[in-house]
């Protein structure tokens, strides 16, 4: 017998996209680029919220980890998660999802 889990990752903060927004990279800031930065983080909390909403109504639950809202169903399998979050509206650069496999042993 075999059971799965679907994971997906939401990263509240995408490194990746903040380029010349983050403040670790810049050397000189002023008020105009935090703020920058707080939009950008408003914005991408406002999307990681919505997708946990909408992953709510499949019965997933979730987790923080670092900078990231961890999603996990054993009900939902992985393409039916991701396929649901696109009709949803959500681009899948804006998470990944995971499936892992648990064998279980049993008595024949």
């Amino acid at each position: 017998m075999v059971e799965y889990i679907t994971r997906i990752t939401m990263k509240v903060i995408n490194r990746e996209e903040l380029d010349t927004n983050n403040l670790k990279k810049v050397g000189e800031i002023d008020a105009d680029c935090v703020r920058s930065f707080g939009r950008h983080l408003a914005e991408r909390s406002e999307r990681v919220a919505a997708m946990m909403e909408s992953l709510a109504e499949k019965g997933f639950t979730f987790t923080a980890k670092q900078d990231s809202v961890i999603a996990e169903s054993t009900k939902v399998e992985a393409q039916a998660a991701k396929i649901y979050l696109l009709q949803e509206g959500f681009h899948d650069s804006e998470f990944q999802v995971y499936l892992e496999y648990t064998r279980k042993w049993g008595m024949l």
